[in-house]
């Protein structure tokens, strides 16, 4: 996991999204930085459970076609996204595939 951002650092921020990802779009999202905290009380991206503030959540910031989204998951959820997901073009596909 990258920690926090220096001070003064400015990227664009991930776009918001008012709906679900369905399962072939999460499928294909190629994930880059990620951070792990306490929940924020967003839905679970991959089971669609809130991630309350008392649980650990790892935040995702992941490309979709053109866009930057920030996807939300437990940590188990997590580990079966990253399981699930299709490779990039080139990449192995995740053992048991």
């Amino acid at each position: 996991m990258i920690g926090s951002q220096p001070a003064g650092h400015q990227e664009p921020a991930p776009e918001q999204r008012s709906g679900r990802l369905s399962v072939a779009a999460l499928r294909s999202a190629i994930p880059g930085r990620m951070w792990g905290g306490k929940g924020c009380g967003a839905p679970c991206d991959y089971c669609r459970v809130l991630v309350s503030p008392d649980e650990i959540e790892y935040e995702v910031e992941a490309r979709l076609e053109a866009e930057t989204l920030m996807l939300h998951f437990h940590p188990r959820c997590y580990d079966a996204w990253r399981t699930s997901r299709d490779p990039p073009p080139g990449e192995e596909p995740a053992p048991g595939k």
